[in-house]
């Protein structure tokens, strides 16, 4: 049956600060690129022709993505009224009987999308889910997936028994279109005691054409599946991804003008683009991926399942930890550590130690240095929208949003969190999350005294 796509990536991202303010979700760097540029990759390698692709916050950022592809199809949603809407915008101008919907912040292998699709032929009359395990995830938190004998027998939101977890991607008959006409704007399929928000959930449309009789058949995930709602689900996408895409790297791929110096140790295999440049004295620790005209000289060292971005400068003896992320064109240099995600046009250099997210263009002051390391060897809790939260992986990182500054000497303690257009002096010891556009300095009290050689009985 002739198969269409929907990628929903209208969401606000209110959970993701720093980051969700100056990036749609589906618009965040998975081993740089897009996650929304990676998703639509994977389904043209289905040869899915029709995608449709919708989005309301930061409509320009994901424009500027779909632009790079052909026969793109973008519908707004205006308003943030949920996922229901959402598809139901969609199924307006989809033209397949039937769509593999998937919601544009959930990190998912081709391989996965593609068992789905291959699943669903075996009942092309009903519903497929694509479901997967918590991954340590906080089960109440979400929405889960009761299966049995391969079928769902219940969604609910907030679960408080073992069950799947629900992903938000599926396959559905344009039939379905029914069922989320008539979606009650919230999720009614809850626990007792829980308090959903008023946003319409295409979980509970499933939940009621289930109800209806209608079959909800359930695929478990294979590979690796990462909703990117807070800010360390960055890390914990990019290190998935990095691993993921290790296995797939089986050789050495290394464009004809690129350069690798033979006095260079490269241990793994590599992949590098065009120009790019492998002085001597380098040490790569692991398989990495390396993009076009970055230069990466002078004894630097970088550890395993690493990607460099385009036109990067890694130098003098700086470290990149293993998973890292570098964007496109950054520079790390002069002795300087980094491990985790720097964003694009962002710059670590002159001893620096930091291990965390680093937004867009940011700039890291000499010397900055990121605790990672408490003094009672507990997790750093996170607030996110007013609720205690401690992260799987990545509590105690620091997060730094887009257009943020440090100081020489800045120390930013584990954990914090810095709001975009902001910056923190030189000197400061920062305890406490930033919000966005705000200025931190040390108010320094000077005590002035006469001295010299008299003071020594000269």
């Amino acid at each position: 049956m002739n198969t269409a796509a929907v990628i929903l990536a209208a969401g606000q991202g209110k959970k993701m600060w720093p980051y969700g303010d100056t990036h749609p979700k589906a618009g965040l760097p998975i081993a740089n690129r897009p996650l929304l540029d990676r998703t639509i990759e994977h389904l043209r390698q289905m040869d899915i022709d029709e995608i449709i692709v919708v989005c309301g916050h930061l409509c320009g950022q994901v424009r500027e993505v779909t632009a790079r592809h052909k026969n793109i199809t973008c519908v707004d949603q205006p308003k943030p009224v949920g996922t229901a809407d959402a598809l139901l915008r969609a199924f307006s101008v989809m033209v397949a009987q039937q769509a593999l919907v998937v919601y544009g912040d959930m990190l998912v292998t081709p391989a996965d999308l593609q068992a789905l699709l291959g699943f669903h032929e075996r009942h092309p009359k009903d519903i497929s889910l694509l479901v997967s395990g918590w991954n340590g995830e906080e089960q109440q938190a979400g929405i889960g997936v009761y299966v049995q004998d391969g079928k769902a027998v219940r969604i609910a939101g907030h679960p408080r028994e073992e069950c799947m977890r629900y992903c938000g991607i599926a396959v559905f008959p344009k039939s379905f279109e029914d069922y989320v006409k008539r979606n009650p704007g919230l999720m009614t399929s809850v626990e007792v005691g829980v308090m959903p928000p008023l946003e319409g959930e295409l979980a509970q449309s499933i939940e009621s054409y289930r109800k209806d009789g209608g079959n909800v058949h359930t695929l478990k995930a294979v590979g690796p599946i990462i909703d990117l709602d807070k800010p360390w689900h960055i890390l914990t996408a990019n290190r998935a991804w990095l691993d993921y895409a290790s296995e797939q790297l089986k050789e050495n791929d290394i464009h004809p003008s690129a350069i690798v110096h033979p006095d260079a140790e490269i241990d793994g295999h590599i992949a590098v683009g065009e120009g790019s440049v492998i002085g001597r004295g380098v040490k790569i620790k692991g398989d990495c991926w390396i993009g076009k005209n970055t230069q990466i000289i002078d004894g630097a060292i970088i550890y395993a399942k690493s990607s460099i971005g385009d036109n990067c400068k890694i130098r003098e003896y700086c470290q990149i930890g293993d998973h890292t992320m570098i964007g496109h064109e950054c520079v790390v240099g002069h002795c300087a550590e980094f491990a985790g995600v720097l964003m694009d046009g962002a710059y670590s250099y002159h001893y620096g130690e930091y291990w965390g997210v680093i937004g867009r263009s940011s700039d890291l002051g000499a010397a900055t240095v990121c605790g990672t390391l408490r003094f009672d060897d507990q997790e750093t809790i996170h607030r996110v929208r007013g609720r205690r939260e401690i992260p799987t992986y990545g509590a105690n990182a620091s997060y730094l949003g887009d257009y943020v500054r440090t100081g020489v000497n800045a120390i930013l303690m584990p954990g914090v969190k810095v709001g975009p257009y902001s910056l923190i002096g030189a000197g400061v010891i920062l305890q406490e999350d930033v919000p966005n556009n705000s200025l931190i300095y040390v108010k320094q009290e000077l005590v002035r005294k006469d001295w010299g050689p008299e003071r020594y009985g000269w």
